[in-house]
């Protein structure tokens, strides 16, 4: 029972990041955070990776080179058009 109460805090944490991102990720359309900034990595990119599906969105997340940056990026077509300019 216990390895399903720590999957379900994962899942409240996952989910309640996801809002936030979710709310940087409408208006600037990316993100870069300091990996020594997160408590986890994969739960940041996941709830990234939440929070695009969320919405209908497409988002791509990665490292930066040197591995010390964390980063979302949408690419789906409303992101495309702000990035272009045409909205």
């Amino acid at each position: 029972m216990a390895a399903g109460k720590v999957t379900d805090l994962r899942k409240r944490r996952i989910e309640r990041l996801a809002v936030d991102l979710a709310r940087v990720l409408v208006s600037t359309t990316y993100l870069i955070v300091e990996v020594a900034e997160l408590d986890s990595v994969d739960e940041w990119r996941a709830a990234a990776r939440l929070a695009a599906r969320q919405r209908g969105w497409q988002v791509r997340t990665g490292f930066s080179q040197t591995r010390e940056q964390v980063f979302a990026v949408r690419v789906d077509d409303e992101a495309e058009q702000r990035w272009s300019g045409q909205s």
